[in-house]
């Protein structure tokens, strides 16, 4: 899996880079197929306090459809880790589809057979 990080108006330090990696571990855990991980990080310079000056943007390359997320902070690790968080959901969410999908065409072809 690669993790590709891009930033507009903000320099990505080594931390902030550790910490998107981290949080891209947590998402390989889930064992889906997963080809690329693409986070975009954007600050937006209004106000110091203003809670959507950190942006942060997770498109997951996955095989059959992409996912992504964005989510905004005040602070932008707060940012990464909600849109992690939430990136993780939208997979399992994606995944128990697919399941029910082939449950339910299992069923309509034993249900058909059956008559």
């Amino acid at each position: 899996m690669q993790v590709i990080v891009e930033s507009k108006n903000l320099t990505v330090t080594e931390a902030l880079r550790l910490h998107i990696l981290r949080q891209a571990k947590k998402i390989e855990r889930l064992k889906k197929p997963i080809t690329a991980v693409r986070v975009y990080l954007e600050n937006i310079k209004k106000k110091t306090n203003d809670p959507k000056a950190n942006g942060v943007t997770f498109h997951i390359e996955m095989a059959g459809s992409d996912i992504t997320v964005h989510k905004t902070a005040v602070d932008m690790y707060e940012a990464i880790v909600q849109a992690a968080e939430s990136a993780a959901r939208s997979i399992r969410k994606e995944a128990e589809k697919r399941i029910t999908k082939a449950r339910e065409k299992d069923l309509a072809a034993l249900a058909l057979s059956v008559e």
